[in-house]
């Protein structure tokens, strides 16, 4: 580029030795200085620190291990020298893992849904209950032709209109598994509602900017009151803003996702206030994005933070996290999903996951680092927590709340495990495992 270490390092603010320093890898560079660097070389902080290439290399060797390949014996050892003299070659072959994982992952929520989708029971009960209404209506005029005027005509009318229902529901079928062909559609009230959240990156600007001036009068005390004072101030203040969003939303086309959604954005607002994100973000970056550490500093309890750790600016260089919650029986009852994180949407998800093992030890945070049959690795913190009355006597019943975030964003935080920390092979769930030899796995009944 025509630049020498002096001129370099008066545009940065140092001196040409301590530059010198780094380029022989005797100083760590990170932080303003990272990126004050790259700006002067006209360079993405990706291309700099190496995090491209480190991505890639860590993509091929997660790749290598998976177990298609690993029988082929590949050379882990000398895939840095892969990526140096063939980097297309060893872009291709990740882009083409990622193609196979994709592929899984709608394989897999396609089965779930032909497997266990509650809208598919619901309308095929429908359609049963107005079948028989109708059948039983035209029996009774088939035979009593000589019926009076008035009941036949009551008959007729029963008849008309469970014939219009009936109509009415095969239509929404229709539209239902015409939607499915398209993998970008948005499906159920669930999808569209979710959709909404994740087509923003779980950070709904609109209502960050209107809960600014909510957080004053916010009183003291229990978290369960305080929810409630902020839970009835939102609706008192934000009601027309949060009308507003959903009538703005695209991917909000029912009344039912309309109301999951206003539930939904009643609740981070709420959250909003009670954890302003400046302070939030200040307070998690000094203790490491502890969420036990979060919770006492804003007199909250572990899901509200779980919560709002999900809705932190996509913009900022922060960890992304996801947040799933489980009741007892394992089932999965709310998500706010995770970039490249298959969960399954009504099936069970892998019983080798902490969220489920952590109700064992409850009330302490467990950590799992996780590798997943695609290759990707990931990093679990989950944490059981008594749900019903308490008292002597009363049973305990628990739920589980797990934050989920990549390796990469985990080593910013608490979470951040060392090379010392086992790492565990789970999968999305037993339908599509590929480890076959998994002593957990489940069959399914259908697919086998």
């Amino acid at each position: 580029m025509g630049l020498t270490q002096a001129a370099l390092a008066r545009e940065v603010g140092i001196s040409a030795s301590y530059l010198n320093l780094i380029e022989w890898n005797k100083r760590q560079i990170a932080g303003p200085l990272l990126r004050r660097t790259a700006e002067a070389l006209d360079l993405s902080l990706d291309e700099l620190d190496g995090a491209a290439e480190r991505r890639l290399l860590e993509s091929l060797t997660e790749i290598a291990h998976l177990p298609p390949v690993e029988n082929l014996g590949p050379e882990v050892p000398r895939t840095g020298e892969l990526i140096g003299r063939f980097p297309g070659w060893a872009r291709g072959i990740a882009t083409l893992a990622r193609s196979e994982r994709d592929a899984r992952s709608r394989a897999q929520v396609l089965s779930d849904r032909l497997s266990n989708d509650p809208f598919l029971e619901e309308v095929v009960h429908r359609m049963l209950s107005r079948i028989s209404a109708i059948r039983s209506s035209s029996e009774i005029l088939t035979e009593f032709p000589d019926a009076p005027t008035e009941r036949r005509d009551r008959f007729v009318s029963i008849i008309h209109e469970e014939s219009q229902v009936l109509s009415d529901v095969g239509e929404a079928l229709a539209a239902y598994l015409h939607k499915t062909d398209d993998p970008d559609r948005i499906l159920t009230p669930l999808d569209e509602a979710e959709a909404f959240f994740e087509n923003r990156q779980n950070h709904v600007v609109a209502l960050e900017k209107a809960v600014t001036d909510l957080d004053a009068g916010v009183p003291d005390g229990f978290e369960g009151s305080r929810w409630q004072h902020v839970s009835a101030l939102v609706d008192d203040c934000l009601d027309r803003t949060i009308t507003d969003l959903i009538d703005a939303a695209p991917e909000i086309e029912t009344a039912a996702a309309r109301g999951r959604a206003a539930q939904t954005l009643r609740d981070y607002a709420a959250s909003a206030v009670l954890m302003p994100m400046e302070p939030f973000i200040d307070r998690a970056l000094g203790c490491g994005f502890d969420v036990d550490v979060l919770a006492d500093a804003f007199s909250v309890d572990v899901e509200r933070v779980c919560h709002r750790l999900t809705s932190l600016p996509p913009d900022r260089d922060l960890p992304r996290f996801g947040y799933y919650q489980a009741n007892a029986a394992g089932t999965l009852i709310e998500m706010y999903g995770l970039e490249d994180l298959a969960v399954p949407r009504y099936a069970s998800a892998c019983p080798l996951w902490v969220l489920y093992r952590a109700q064992q030890s409850p009330e302490a945070f467990i950590r799992q680092r996780v590798l997943f049959p695609s290759g990707a690795h990931f990093v679990f913190v989950a944490r059981a927590r008594n749900a019903g009355p308490s008292g002597f006597g009363k049973p305990r019943h628990y739920l589980t709340d797990m934050i989920a975030m990549t390796e990469e964003d985990a080593s910013q935080t608490v979470y951040g495990p060392d090379s010392a920390v086992p790492v565990e092979e789970v999968g999305p769930s037993c339908r599509l495992c590929p480890r076959h030899a998994c002593p957990h796995r489940v069959e399914d009944p259908l697919a086998g």
